[in-house]
C-alpha cells in the first residue's frame, strides 16, 4: 500500500509538492505561536522593569533602633537577609544604608534654634542627613578622602558649596537624641558618578530633590545631601541613638522573567505582612510594573493564539480545496479500485495517504523552521522551564494543526470515497450545496455577532470575538463576494455571445460553471484583506509609535549631561557647535509649580528639534517669539575692576558691628558666578579694585547684577543689606581705563531693571546727574532680592504655552525653574509641546538664564541633537566639561514602544497575513497544475473547432486573471471597509494614548 501510494504522489509531483509547503506553513505557523508568545511575554517583562522610574521597580525595607551589637556593618548584613528572606525572589540588586536625620552647620558652635537653613540669623546649615551607603565611594568622585574613621564624614559638592567647607573643615551635627552636636571632620567632597543610578536615586536620603523651606537667595540648587560617613562612627559616637536601617532592593528584568508576576505580587504581599510582624517599615510600588507586565502579557496570549486560530483556519481552507482539487484528478483511479473489488479500508488508506504523507513530512519540516521564526523575530528563552513548556505546546499545536488539515483532507475527499463507481468514472457529478450554504450563513452570523461586540466593548477591551472581527467580517464578505463573481460571470455570457466576444463569453463560462471557483475567490479575498488591514494596522501604529517618541524626546538624540548651571551648559554646547547646526542646549524643569517648564537655545530650535505640527507654529516662528530683540550684556574682558562709588549712610543708629559691601556679580565664561566684592563702604567717596582674572579669558564675563550685601565683622554670612545705606555709582572701568559702565550708561533709566523673581526688592534705584543711585529699601517681610539688573533680556519672559491657563490675578502668571519664578507673557499656544505634552511652557534658555539670575541647572540638563550632527559631537561636549550621563533616541524610544504587548501582537498577526497570502498562492498553484489537463483538452477541442490561436492562448490566460485581479480589488475594497467601520481591534498602547 505504501509503493501504491508513493507512485501516486510521485505521478502528481506538483500537487504533492504544494500540499507539503502548505502544510509545513501550517505546522510552522502553530509551532511558532507558543515560542513567539512565551518569548515575547520575556521581552515585555525585560523592556517594562527597564524602563519603570526607580520607585516602581523597588521596594525598601526600615527599620529603627540603636546599633545592635556594636557594629552597623554586620547589623545591615542581617537586615539585608532578612529582607532577601521575607521577599522571598531572586531577581534583585541590593543595597544597603543607614542615617541619621539632624541639622549640620558649619559654624564653631551650633546654630541657634529655630534659625532657618542658610538664614541670617546665624550661620548656614542644612538638613543633610549623617548617612552610612555601602560602596559610596566606589560610585562618585571624590576630592579628598574616603571617611575611614569614627567622626569623617564626606559632603556632596552642592552641600560643601552652600556651608562653604572643604577638605579639612570642621561641621556641627545636631540631632535631638544627642546630648550635644556631634563635630565631624569632613575629609572629601563627594560628586555621585550617576544620580539617576540605582545606587543613588532608589534611596531618598542620599541626595536631595527639592530646596529647603525658606531658602535664600543665592540657594540655587538642592543642597540637604547626606553626610557620607565610616561604620566606625555609627558604631561609636553614634552607637546610643536610635538611627534608621535601610535594605534596598531594585528589580532587575529577570525577576519577572523568572517569576510570574501572580507569584511576585503573592510574595510581596505575603512580604509586607512578615515585614510588619519583624518590626520593619516595607515599603514598594512594583505593584504598578506588575500590573504593566501582566496586561501586555494577557494581550499577546491573548493576541497571538487568536492570530494563529486565525491563520490555521487558513490552512485548513487552503489545504482543502488543494485536496479537492487533486481528489478531482484521482476519481477516476478511485472508480477503477473499487471496480477491482478493493476492501473499503484499502482504498481509505489510498486516498488518504496520498494527503497525508505530505500533511506529515510538512509538520517535521514546520516545526523546526517554526521555532526558528519565533526565535529570530522574539528572541529566544532564558528560563529552562519556560523553553520546557514551550517546546511542549509547540508540539502539541503542529499536532493540532496537522490533525485539523487531515480531517480538512478527508472531507474534501469524502464525496468521493462514498461515490459509487459509475459516479466516479462519469466527467459530471451531482451538486449538494446545502451544507455548504449553512456553513456559510453561520460564518456571516459570527461574523455579524464579532463587529456587534467590537461596537459594544468597552475602550482597550480586546476579548472574545473582538479580535477575531476583522478575520470574520472578510471571511464572510468573501464568501459573499465570491458568489457574486460567479454569478455576475453567468450573467455576462448571454451579452457577450449576443455581441460576439467570444473570449469573453468563455472566461465567464470557466469562472460560472467550474466547480470550486468561489472558494477559492473566497480564500484569495480574506488574504488580501487580512494581509491589508493587518499591514494598515501595523503601519498606523508604527507611525504613532514613532510620532510618540517624537513629542517625548524633542530632538533624534537627547543627551542627559551634568554641568555647573545653566549658562554652563549653554556655553560648552555653543562651543562645541559653533555653527549651531546640529546641537542645542536645553534645560527640563520636571516639577516647577503649576506646570513643567523647558527651556531652549531658541536661535538653533529650527535646526536641531524634530518639530511637529502639534508644536503650533513652526520652528523658526517659535524661536522668533520666544528669543526677541534685546540689548546686548554688559561684558567685562579684562582682569580687574576699578569702581567709582560714593557711599552715605543715612541710619545714623547703625550697628557699628556690621560691615557693607558692593557686589559686581559677574558670569564667567564657564557660567560660574564671580562677586567682585568691593569695600568696605565708608562715608564719603571711594575708588576701589577689584580682581576677576577669569573675565580675561574670551568672551569675558557678563555683567549679571549690582547689590548691597553686609556682614559682621568676622564676614563669614553675607546677605541683603539692611536699610540705612545709600551708594552713588559713578562709573566701572576695567584694566586699561576701558569703561564697563559710563556714567551716561548708568545714568540712564530705562538700562536698569529690578529683580523679576517674586522676591520683593531690596533697592531703590534712582538716576541722578553723576550716576545711579542704589538706596536700600525698607525692611519688608520675607526674603528680599538685594540686585539691580542690566536690562539685556525683554522681561515679563516671552512663552508658548500648551494648554493656557488663567491667572487669579494680575502678576500670577508665571513660570519655575530651577529656584526661580518669574513673569512671563504667553507670545504663542500650541496643542503640544516637545518633552511636555499637553500641558507645559517652553521658554529661551538664554533670556531665562540672564532674567532668573540665580547661577542654578534645573532639573534635568541635556543637549538635543539632530539626524546630521557628526560622530564625534559627544567627545567635543565633553572637552568643553560636561559629563554625559545618558542617551536616548527616538528610534530607541519608538523601538522600546514596538517591544510591548500590543505591538508584539500586531506583529504577529501581520506574519500571519503574509503566510495566509502564500497560502491563496499555493491553492491558486494547485488550482493550475490539477486543471492543466483537462483546460488542455478543452482549449484543444476549441482549436479542433476552428478556434483562432490567439483566442485559445487568451482564455486559457484570462480565467486566472481575471479571478486573481477581481479577488485582489474585492479584497482591498474590503480591507477599506474593515478599518472605516471596525478600525483597531487592537490598540498599538496599551495605556490608551492616541496620536494627536
Amino acid at each position: 500500500m505504501l509503493a501504491l501510494v508513493l507512485a501516486a504522489l510521485r505521478a502528481r509531483r506538483a500537487q504533492a509538492f504544494t500540499l507539503l509547503l502548505l502544510s509545513t506553513l501550517a505546522a510552522a505557523a502553530a509551532a511558532a505561536a507558543p515560542w513567539y508568545v512565551l518569548a515575547s511575554t520575556e521581552r515585555i517583562a525585560t523592556r517594562h522593569v527597564e524602563t519603570a522610574p526607580v520607585h516602581e521597580r523597588s521596594l525598601e525595607t526600615i527599620g529603627e533602633g540603636p546599633v545592635d551589637g556594636g557594629s552597623i556593618e554586620a547589623q545591615l548584613a542581617a537586615s539585608a537577609d532578612r529582607t532577601q528572606r521575607i521577599v522571598g525572589l531572586t531577581g534583585f540588586t541590593t543595597y544597603t544604608g543607614a542615617y541619621l536625620s539632624g541639622q549640620t552647620s558649619a559654624a564653631a558652635t551650633a546654630p541657634p534654634a529655630g534659625a532657618k537653613p542658610g538664614g541670617a540669623g546665624g550661620e548656614r546649615s542644612t538638613n543633610s542627613p549623617v548617612a552610612l551607603r555601602t560602596g559610596a565611594c566606589s560610585r562618585a568622585s571624590i576630592e579628598g578622602a574616603c571617611p575611614a574613621a569614627d567622626g569623617e564624614v564626606m559632603v556632596s559638592y552642592r552641600t560643601a558649596r552652600f556651608l562653604r567647607v572643604k577638605a579639612g573643615d570642621t561641621l556641627n551635627f545636631a540631632n535631638s537624641g544627642l546630648a550635644h552636636p556631634l563635630r565631624l571632620t569632613v575629609v572629601g567632597v563627594y560628586r555621585p558618578d550617576d544620580s539617576l543610578d540605582p545606587f543613588w536615586s532608589s534611596d531618598e536620603q542620599l541626595l536631595a530633590a527639592a530646596l529647603p523651606t525658606g531658602a535664600p537667595p543665592d540657594m540655587t540648587e538642592p543642597v540637604d545631601d547626606a553626610l557620607l560617613t565610616a561604620p566606625a562612627t555609627f558604631d561609636k559616637s553614634l552607637a546610643t541613638v536610635p538611627v534608621r536601617t535601610i535594605v534596598d532592593m531594585v528589580a532587575q528584568p529577570r525577576l519577572l522573567v523568572d517569576h510570574s508576576p501572580e507569584e511576585v505580587r503573592e510574595r510581596l504581599d505575603a512580604g509586607y505582612v512578615e515585614a510588619v510582624n519583624n518590626r520593619l517599615m516595607f515599603v514598594t510600588q512594583l505593584h504598578a510594573t506588575i500590573k504593566k507586565v501582566e496586561r501586555d502579557g494577557r494581550l499577546v496570549s491573548l493576541g497571538v493564539p487568536v492570530g494563529a486560530f486565525q491563520l490555521l483556519v487558513l490552512c485548513w481552507f487552503a489545504l482543502y480545496l488543494a485536496v479537492k482539487y487533486t481528489g478531482e484528478e484521482r476519481r477516476p483511479d478511485i472508480g477503477l479500485v473499487k471496480l477491482r473489488g478493493a476492501p473499503r479500508g484499502r482504498i481509505w488508506a489510498l486516498v488518504s495517504g496520498q494527503s497525508a504523507l505530505p500533511m506529515v513530512a510538512g509538520a517535521v519540516l514546520g516545526l523546526p523552521i517554526g521555532y526558528a521564526v519565533a526565535t529570530a523575530i522574539a528572541g529566544r528563552i532564558r528560563d529552562a522551564t519556560v523553553n520546557e513548556q514551550a517546546a511542549a505546546l509547540s508540539v502539541g499545536a503542529v499536532a493540532l494543526a496537522v490533525l485539523g488539515a487531515l480531517l480538512a483532507a478527508l472531507l474534501a475527499e469524502r464525496r468521493a470515497l462514498s461515490s459509487s463507481v459509475a459516479e466516479l468514472l462519469r466527467q459530471g457529478r451531482v451538486r449538494n450545496r446545502i451544507w455548504r450554504d449553512l456553513f456559510d450563513l453561520l460564518l456571516v452570523v459570527l461574523a455579524v455577532a464579532a463587529v456587534y461586540q467590537v461596537k459594544q466593548r468597552a475602550s482597550g477591551d480586546a476579548a472574545g470575538l473582538a479580535l477575531l472581527a476583522p478575520g470574520l467580517a472578510a471571511l464572510a464578505f468573501a464568501l459573499v463576494a465570491a458568489r457574486l463573481i460567479t454569478f455576475t460571470a453567468g450573467r455576462l455570457v448571454e451579452g457577450a455571445l449576443r455581441h460576439g466576444r467570444a473570449a469573453r463569453a468563455l472566461t465567464a463560462i470557466y469562472l460560472a460553471r467550474r466547480p470550486g471557483v468561489h472558494r477559492l475567490a473566497a480564500l484569495m479575498i480574506v488574504t488580501v484583506a487580512l494581509l491589508c488591514t493587518s499591514a494598515l494596522t501595523w503601519g498606523t501604529g508604527r507611525a504613532e509609535g514613532r510620532a510618540r517618541a517624537e513629542l517625548e524626546v524633542g530632538a533624534d538624540r537627547v543627551l542627559t549631561v551634568r554641568a555647573e548651571n545653566r549658562l554652563a551648559l549653554l556655553g560648552a554646547v555653543r562651543a562645541a557647535d559653533p555653527g549651531g547646526a546640529h546641537a542645542m542646549a536645553v534645560v527640563e524643569s520636571l516639577v516647577s509649580g503649576y506646570d513643567r517648564v523647558l527651556l531652549v537655545d531658541s536661535p538653533r530650535l529650527a535646526k536641531v528639534a524634530t518639530w511637529r505640527p502639534e508644536y503650533g507654529a513652526s520652528a523658526a516662528r517659535t524661536a522668533a517669539l520666544l528669543h526677541p530683540e534685546a540689548p546686548q550684556p554688559v561684558m567685562v574682558t579684562g582682569a580687574e575692576l576699578t569702581a567709582d562709588f560714593a557711599t552715605h549712610f543715612t541710619d545714623t543708629d547703625t550697628d557699628p558691628s556690621r560691615v557693607v559691601y558692593l557686589d559686581i556679580v559677574l558670569a564667567d565664561p564657564k557660567g560660574a558666578r564671580i562677586a567682585a566684592r568691593v569695600g568696605p563702604l565708608a562715608e564719603g567717596p571711594q575708588v576701589i579694585k577689584a580682581a576677576v582674572p577669569a573675565c580675561a579669558t574670551a568672551p569675558g564675563c557678563r555683567l549679571s547684577s549690582l547689590q548691597i550685601v553686609q556682614s559682621t565683622k568676622e564676614e563669614k554670612v553675607f546677605f541683603p543689606s539692611r536699610p540705612g545705606v545709600e551708594v552713588t555709582l559713578h562709573g566701572i572701568t576695567q584694566a586699561g581705563g576701558q569703561p564697563v559702565l559710563s556714567k551716561e550708561m548708568l545714568g540712564e533709566r530705562t538700562r536698569w531693571r529690578l529683580g523679576v523673581n517674586g522676591n520683593s526688592p531690596n533697592l531703590i534705584v534712582t538716576a541722578v546727574g553723576d550716576g545711579l543711585r542704589l538706596t536700600v529699601a525698607p525692611v519688608r517681610p520675607g526674603v528680599a532680592d538685594p540686585g539691580v539688573y542690566p536690562l539685556d533680556t525683554p522681561a515679563p519672559l516671552a512663552t508658548v504655552r500648551a494648554t493656557p491657563w488663567q491667572p487669579r490675578r494680575v502678576g500670577d502668571q508665571r513660570i519655575t525653574y530651577g529656584s526661580t519664578s518669574i513673569s512671563e507673557t504667553v507670545a504663542g499656544t500650541a496643542r503640544r509641546l516637545p518633552r511636555l505634552g499637553e500641558k507645559g511652557v517652553i521658554a529661551d534658555l538664554e533670556y531665562a538664564d540672564r532674567l532668573g539670575a540665580d547661577f542654578g541647572a534645573g532639573e534635568s540638563l541635556q543637549v538635543w541633537l539632530n539626524a546630521g550632527a557628526p560622530g564625534d559631537i559627544t567627545d567635543r561636549l565633553r572637552a568643553q566639561g560636561l559629563i554625559v550621563l545618558g542617551e536616548e533616541s527616538i528610534d530607541g524610544v519608538a523601538g522600546r514602544y514596538a517591544s510591548f504587548g500590543p505591538p508584539l501582537t500586531l506583529q504577529f498577526m501581520l506574519l500571519s497575513a503574509i503566510v495566509g497570502l502564500a497560502l491563496a498562492i499555493g491553492s491558486a498553484s494547485v488550482v493550475a497544475a490539477v486543471e492543466r489537463r483537462p483546460r488542455s483538452r478543452e482549449l484543444g477541442a476549441l482549436r479542433v473547432q476552428g478556434a483562432p490561436a490567439r483566442l485559445v492562448r487568451r482564455v486559457g490566460v484570462e480565467g486566472y486573471l481575471v479571478l486573481a485581479g477581481v479577488s485582489v480589488l474585492l479584497g482591498l475594497l474590503l480591507a477599506v471597509i474593515i478599518r472605516a467601520y471596525i478600525g483597531d481591534v487592537l490598540p498599538y498602547f496599551a495605556d490608551g494614548w492616541r496620536a494627536p
